[in-house]
């Protein structure tokens, strides 16, 4: 109600439906701290997700301290996407559609999950992001052509998984 209608409606509005327009360097720099720091327990305690997905009495019966081991997880997965958030926007379906599409690549461990994740979630952000700029005369934010990919794969999986396929 606040915002100026010229200025920071915009600039609001871009950033809810997620750009990579305006950032720079410098912004790329402050958040590389946090994003490692988020990222070395998730690299670190690969193994660990997958005891955990054994189930919870299962991997405490492996010496796994299980809430511990959770909470040093979704702090660090919480930790890499606050940063990369408070830079670029909110850009929706990538953290729902890449892992599901680097899980039927590479399988459910995480060892080999993780980082190819990462690096297929990276060129999907790159093309999505070339097309946003590319497409038309101005710049489509990026949360809407992530949704245009993103709600027709999940109801792919939906169908598909009611099918047995």
């Amino acid at each position: 109600m606040l915002a100026d209608p010229y200025d920071q409606l915009p600039a609001i509005t871009y950033w809810l439906l997620g750009s990579m327009t305006a950032i720079t360097r410098f912004d790329v720099l402050s958040i590389l701290p946090a994003v490692v720091i988020g990222l070395a327990p998730l690299v670190l305690l690969r193994w660990r997700m997958n005891l955990l997905t054994l189930g919870e009495e299962e991997a405490r019966t492996l010496d796994i301290d299980t809430t511990r081991t959770r909470f040093v997880l979704i702090g660090g997965a919480t930790l890499v996407t606050a940063a990369t958030v408070s830079v670029t926007g909110i850009i929706g379906w990538i953290g729902l559609v890449i892992p599901h599409i680097a899980r039927m690549l590479v399988g459910p461990d995480f060892r080999r999950l993780l980082p190819v994740a990462m690096l297929i979630g990276a060129a999907y952000l790159l093309v999505v992001d070339m097309l946003a700029r590319s497409i038309a005369d101005i710049e489509v934010p990026l949360g809407i052509l992530t949704a245009t990919v993103g709600a027709p794969f999940f109801l792919w999986l939906l169908i598909a998984g009611r099918r047995g396929w």
